[in-house]
């Protein structure tokens, strides 16, 4: 591996350094801390298992990316992984009205992604909520930095032609 060997050791530096990385960028994926959690630390065993066929092509944090979002594919087509589909944001009884309209619009936003095809859906999640930038993105998908900002705001364009449609 590029960040200093193969040893238990080296791949533990790239455990803590990365780890938040990584978990941040499932929950982008799943909305969901737990299953994030899980993604997270499935991605990590693999990127050890396989440590030998990193070729250093692109960073690590974005080959481990890479493992978490096939993960995650892999588990939203078991058709038991459900709660991957249905993130809600929960409104509590103490939200103000404009906190309110907040997670009302955050719902219908949700709920137009997930009718997204993939890579759009994706993208829009890393972005919009994973907060990762487009050269990463560009590396995850192995495509050009160019590629993941286009992809990006068609994904945008759609989810805010869909929110009109659906307020008229």
């Amino acid at each position: 591996m590029k960040e200093g060997g193969k040893g238990l050791e080296d791949f533990e530096i790239v455990y803590k350094k990365y780890y938040k990385y990584v978990k941040q960028y499932a929950v982008s994926l799943c909305f969901d801390e737990l299953l994030a959690e899980e993604i997270t630390q499935e991605a990590f065993i693999k990127a050890f298992e396989n440590y030998k066929s990193f070729k250093g092509d692109c960073k690590v944090e974005s080959w481990i990316c890479r493992i978490a979002h096939n993960i995650f594919v892999s588990m939203k087509r078991k058709p038991t992984n459900e709660n991957i589909d249905n993130c809600l944001f929960l409104v509590s009884d103490n939200d103000s009205h404009s906190e309110v309209e907040r997670k009302e619009q955050s719902k219908a936003i949700l709920k137009i992604l997930m009718t997204l095809s993939s890579p759009y859906k994706d993208v829009f999640y890393m972005r919009a909520v994973g907060e990762m930038p487009f050269d990463t993105i560009a590396e995850i998908f192995e495509k050009t930095e160019s590629w993941s900002r286009v992809t990006y705001y068609r994904a945008k364009k759609e989810i805010i032609e869909r929110l009109g449609d659906n307020n008229e």
